[in-house]
């Protein structure tokens, strides 16, 4: 028969969930540095389109085709900044160094391991809860900034639509 208690199976859960909103928040981070390289290689493709259009002989933007233009460019920047601030550094609610030390004098060390293991969850509880509070802030913030690199694609489209429509 095995010496476990339920508080070996809860610390697993535990650890299982605080490391799943770790790996979240890395992901965040990663997609959120994606899209910021996103929007600057379109944003650089657009001027460079519009850049090359208007130096070809004789050639016009179509006036229609400007405010489509401005949109995708204002898109693609406002998907940038959105993006940097899915990388933006957040309170994760580890432990303090001032807290761990405390473990370590006498009174807390020689205290029975079931006290030792209703801490640690109590902390690592708390950072769960902190970690689940700044990923909702990335994920709303990394969303934001694809809807943004969408419509920034969108709106391209369209002048260039026009662009050829028109040429």
């Amino acid at each position: 028969m095995s010496n476990s208690n339920a508080g070996d199976a809860y610390g697993r859960l535990i650890d299982d969930q605080l490391n799943q909103e770790r790996q979240r928040k890395i992901s965040f981070e990663n997609r959120g540095v994606t899209v910021i390289n996103t929007s600057s290689a379109l944003a650089t493709l657009l001027f460079a389109l519009t850049a090359s259009l208007t130096l070809a002989a004789k050639f016009q933007l179509p006036e229609s085709a400007k405010l489509p233009l401005i949109l995708a460019l204002g898109a693609f920047v406002f998907s940038a900044i959105l993006g940097l601030a899915v990388n933006m550094p957040m309170i994760y609610g580890a432990p303090a160094p001032e807290g761990l030390e405390k473990l370590c004098t006498a009174e807390y060390w020689e205290a029975p391991a079931t006290i030792g293991q209703l801490r640690l969850a109590g902390a690592q509880i708390d950072e769960l809860t902190a970690s689940l509070e700044a990923n909702k802030f990335k994920a709303r913030f990394l969303v934001a900034a694809i809807v943004c690199e969408i419509l920034a694609t969108g709106f391209l489209a369209w002048a260039i639509g026009i662009i050829i429509y028109n040429g």
